[in-house]
C-alpha cells in the first residue's frame, strides 16, 4: 500500500511516497514561485503527485490516499485551506480537496504542518509507541501538535495546539499574533536570535561577535551554542534565559496533558545534548505537578521528513 506526503512550504514544495510503515522510497520537490495563484498552487499539488508516482514507478490506482501538510489553518472536514500567512497568494478558504480531486479522484487530506510533523513522530520517529504525544517545532515561531488515544486533536475548530500563543508573561513582548507574552516570543529560534543580539550590545567583547565576524545580522539559532561551547560567559547567560523561556510553555503542557513524550524539532533541538537537552529536561521536570513520572524530552528523529512521512499518514489519525 503507497501513500503520497506533500510538505508544503513558503518556498519550497517537496513530494514523498510513503508505505504504511512509515519509510520514504521517493521524493520529489519544487520550489513555489513568487506569484504562484492558488490555482497554479492546487494543480502543482497534483502535478508532483503524479510525477511521484512516475518515479516510483507505481500506477495511480496504487495510491491509498494524498496528504498535504500547509503551513497555516485547515479545515480537513471540509477540504479547505483556511488561512495562510506565507504563501503567495492571500485567498481565504481555498477549497483544495475539491481542486486536487477534478484532476485525480483519490482521497485527500489536509493538515496544519506542526500537525504533520506530530503524525510522522508518532508513527515512525521518536515517538512511536508513545501516547499521548506532543510535538514542538521551534523556528521562525512555535508550532505545536497533540495525538492523544491514537487521534490528532485540533480542536473544534481546527485551531487547537497553538502553543506558541499561550501566555507565559502577562503584559510582555508584543507578539505577530497582536497578543503580548506569547510563548514563541520567549523559545522560539528568532527569540534565541534576539536574546542573543541584546547580549551582544552588552558584551563587546564577548566571543559572539568573533563567531559571526562582527556582524550581528550573521547571528543565527546556533551562534549562542558555538560560544557556549568554547566558554564564552555571555553566551552561557543568553542560553540559561531562553531555557528560561521554553521550559515553562514546556512546564505548563505536561501539568496539563502530561504527554509521554515530547518530541522537539526543528534548528534549534539540532544543538549538542548537554547544551539544550539535558539543561531543558532539569528544568521542566523541577517545574512539573508529577515528580515521580518524568515525560520522556527528545529531539525529534525524522528531521525534514517529518512533514512528507506525517502528511502521508494523515489518514490513518483523522
Amino acid at each position: 500500500m503507497h501513500y503520497i506526503g506533500i510538505d508544503v512550504g513558503g518556498t519550497n514544495l517537496v513530494a514523498g511516497l510513503v508505505n504504511e510503515l512509515g519509510h520514504i522510497f521517493n521524493k520529489v520537490n519544487t520550489p513555489v514561485a513568487k506569484d504562484m495563484t492558488a490555482e497554479q498552487f492546487g494543480a502543482e499539488l497534483v502535478r508532483m503527485a503524479r510525477r511521484l508516482c512516475e518515479v516510483g514507478e507505481v500506477d495511480p490506482s496504487q495510491i491509498n490516499s494524498v496528504g498535504i501538510g500547509l503551513p497555516g489553518a485547515v479545515d480537513n472536514k471540509a477540504g479547505l485551506f483556511v488561512q495562510n500567512p506565507n504563501m503567495p497568494f492571500r485567498n481565504k478558504n481555498v477549497p483544495l480537496r475539491e481542486m486536487f480531486q477534478k484532476e485525480w479522484d483519490v482521497p485527500v487530506f489536509l493538515g496544519n504542518d506542526a500537525n504533520c510533523a506530530a503524525v510522522g513522530e508518532y508513527w515512525a520517529g521518536a515517538a512511536k509507541g508513545c501516547d499521548p504525544v506532543v510535538m514542538i517545532t521551534l523556528g521562525t515561531g512555535i508550532g505545536g501538535g497533540l495525538i492523544v488515544d491514537g487521534k490528532l486533536f485540533t480542536g473544534f475548530a481546527n485551531a487547537g495546539m497553538e502553543v506558541g500563543h499561550m501566555i507565559i508573561q502577562p503584559n510582555g513582548i508584543l507578539c505577530g499574533c497582536g497578543g503580548r507574552g506569547c510563548w514563541e516570543r520567549y523559545g522560539s529560534a528568532t527569540a534565541l536570535i534576539q536574546l542573543t543580539r541584546l547580549e551582544m550590545e552588552r558584551n563587546r567583547s564577548s566571543e559572539l561577535w568573533t563567531i559571526v565576524d562582527g556582524d550581528s545580522f550573521k547571528v543565527t539559532g546556533r551562534t549562542p551554542f558555538q560560544a557556549a561551547r568554547l566558554g564564552d560567559a555571555a553566551a552561557k547567560r543568553v542560553l540559561s534565559n531562553y531555557l528560561q523561556g521554553l521550559s515553562v510553555g514546556m512546564i505548563n503542557l505536561v501539568n496539563i496533558i502530561q504527554p509521554e513524550i515530547i518530541c522537539l524539532g526543528g534548528g534549534v533541538s539540532n544543538a549538542e545534548d548537554d547544551l539544550l537537552l539535558a539543561p531543558l529536561r532539569e528544568l521542566v521536570w523541577r517545574g512539573c505537578f508529577d515528580k515521580a513520572n518524568h515525560v520522556r524530552i527528545e529531539k525529534a528523529s525524522l528531521g525534514n521528513d517529518a512533514g512528507v512521512v506525517g502528511a502521508a499518514l494523515l489518514c490513518n489519525l483523522v
